[in-house]
């Protein structure tokens, strides 16, 4: 996949091939087949999947860089984007002749922004040169299909390929389809593809034979729901793979389920699943027990009580990649990727969910999943949203990572951290305009925090860049942290250690009360500029607050110490209000913006 900007606009664009297919019948045919093939893309705008109409240039080229064109121009004006996915018929004429090319693919938004050509070149699949492959002569080919002289088709199909049509196929069914097969065997594989249409059945999948719709956009199995959890449109198998088509479940009932994998780990490609409408839970995908190969995967939840766009139980590890998982509109929970017990290893995934009264973009509950090049959202969910929430001893090694939540009536968290201590790497937590406000929670959790950036903006009630409870003891090293009311908070017997980070909060830089403890160094903290604002503010307590080699800065008061409170502070620079309190101060090499040195009161 590749990205540009626009010339005109900031634009990211995303495409990725799908499905390259001939016009042709699944069957050899006595003449030569046409020229034209399907062509299917998935574009995203903005990390979002696309919608609109867009203009798309195609052109092959018989070199990856450089090289001469071969075929004609072939231009898609306001070519129907929906969910990111559209499709076109492409056709640069008779140029299919075993040559290796490659696809130049130009795109724009609208019709008066400059096309951005994408880069690099895309191989071109195999399935054009079908085309090809029909002009050769049957004669003199070795391993040719049975019931075949001379090109003439005398009846039988391929070799363990079973064609599945509204019409001309050999089944109307696909479940009949795999009943059919009585052999499948790791050394005896094979392959039902399903042609365009809507097929209404439950259908389980069987070990060595894949299934092989013809576009997301073009080949649906569709069903409705139950009563039982572990019924599904779809059922999968091991050895097996699923590819090209749109799996639903429509509900009805208490439960719809799209694809349901129990100890079973197929490949899901370049596949769509969509549950709604079952008036308890819906999923698009569950894996239970097992651990599928996700790939180019859209998955979707909603309607009813609780939605879940991806949920992994019991022990199941799938690898996603470019998986995007979503769900909306449930009355109570709304959860993008449930790992439960899980330990998928998750990569450029996109979890949102929204509405309903509580909402997780990733919910990780007693897993510890890998999640690289991850973004995850909650919004709208009345109670609270949480972009990444873990807990249970949860232990997700969080790299890239995007957390986002907002809107909520009450408590709104970027990353949540209850009894689990992540890995926190090249992570973005923030949270806007709810009513209290957490960037990063921790409650009894010690991450590792590198690299970290958290904001809480405009909520009602408290911001909080970052909140330390209970017994937590995270480290935090290299990170930007801020927040509207408190950079940190940190309360209970909480006792960060703080590295070279930058710490700012409009009205508190650091607060500190129980017997929290923290430990900064090489650190700037900042009380802001509003009328009350101080540095650190060691509220009532009995911690041991310990600063070395850090700027310190409050209009109000740079540091306010009450009764009980112990603050040491060396080689370290205060500017701004005067540092007071009732509590013990001892300062070691300080001194004031004007670099003049300070006594052992800070003053």
């Amino acid at each position: 996949m590749f990205t540009k900007k626009s010339i005109v606009r900031v634009v990211s664009i995303v495409i990725v091939i799908l499905l390259m297919s001939s016009t042709a019948s699944a069957h050899p045919l006595q003449s030569a087949l046409g020229t034209s093939f399907t062509y299917q893309g998935k574009l995203t705008d903005g990390g979002a999947p696309a919608n609109g109409a867009y203009d798309l240039v195609f052109k092959l080229y018989n070199a990856l860089n450089g090289g001469s064109q071969v075929g004609s121009t072939f231009t898609w004006g306001g070519v129907p984007v929906t969910n990111g996915l559209f499709t076109v018929q492409l056709d640069f004429g008779d140029v299919f002749d075993g040559t290796a090319l490659y696809l130049e693919i130009s795109v724009r938004l609208g019709t008066t922004d400059a096309f951005t050509t994408l880069t690099p070149r895309q191989p071109l699949s195999a399935t054009p040169y079908a085309i090809y492959a029909a002009k050769v002569p049957w004669s003199g080919i070795t391993g040719m299909p049975a019931g075949f002289a001379d090109g003439v088709d005398n009846g039988s199909a391929y070799q363990n390929v079973k064609v599945v049509a509204k019409s001309g196929g050999d089944f109307t069914s696909i479940q009949a389809a795999l009943d059919s097969i009585t052999n499948a065997s790791d050394t005896n594989r094979y392959l039902v593809h399903v042609a365009p249409g809507v097929y209404t059945e439950r259908v389980t999948m069987k070990q060595y034979v894949d299934i092989e719709g013809s576009g997301e956009l073009t080949t649906k199995i569709t069903f409705t729901g139950s009563a039982a959890t572990g019924t599904s449109t779809l059922l999968g198998a091991n050895n097996a793979e699923l590819r090209f088509l749109t799996v639903e479940n429509t509900g009805n009932n208490e439960v719809a389920i799209a694809i349901y994998n129990n100890s079973a780990a197929p490949r899901l490609t370049h596949v769509t699943a969509s549950a709604s409408g079952g008036t308890n839970q819906n999923s698009g995908v569950v894996n239970h027990g097992s651990s599928p190969t996700m790939t180019d995967v859209t998955a979707s939840a909603s309607g009813g009580t609780g939605n879940y766009g991806v949920y992994n139980d019991q022990g199941s590890s799938p690898t996603m990649t470019n998986v995007t998982a979503s769900a909306s509109g449930g009355t109570g929970t709304n959860i993008g990727v449930v790992n439960h017990g899980s330990s998928p290893t998750m990569t450029n995934v996109t979890a949102s969910a929204s509405g309903g009264s509580e909402c997780h973009g990733v919910h990780n509950l007693g897993s510890s999943p890998t999640m690289t090049n991850v973004t995850a959202s909650a919004s709208g969910g009345t109670n609270q949203n949480f972009g990444v929430s873990n807990i249970s001893s949860s232990s997700p090694t969080m790299t890239d990572v995007t957390a986002s939540a907002e809107g909520s009536t009450s408590y709104d968290y970027g990353v949540s951290n209850t009894d689990s201590s992540p890995m926190m790497t090249n992570v973005t937590a923030s949270t806007f305009a709810g009513n209290v406000n957490f960037g990063v929670s921790n409650t009894d959790s010690s991450p590792v925090m590198i690299n970290v950036t958290t904001s809480a903006l405009e909520g009602l009630w408290f911001n909080v860049g970052i909140e330390n409870d209970g017994s937590s003891s995270p480290t935090i090293n290299n990170s930007v942290i801020s927040g509207d009311n408190y950079g940190i908070d940190n309360t209970g017997s909480s006792s960060p250690t703080i590295n070279n980070s930058v710490i700012s909060g409009d009205n508190v830089g650091i607060d500190n009360s129980g017997s929290s403890s923290p430990t900064i160094n090489n650190s700037v903290i900042s009380g802001g500029s509003s009328t009350n604002s101080f540095g650190i503010y060691n509220g009532t307590g009995t911690g041991t607050i310990r600063v070395s080699n850090s700027q310190i800065s409050g209009k109000t008061n740079t540091i306010q110490n009450f009764a009980g409170v112990t603050i040491l502070v060396g080689d370290s620079q205060l500017n701004g209000g005067p540092v007071t309190g009732d509590g013990t101060l001892t300062c070691i090499g300080a001194y004031n913006a004007s670099y003049l040195a300070l006594n052992s009161t800070c003053q």
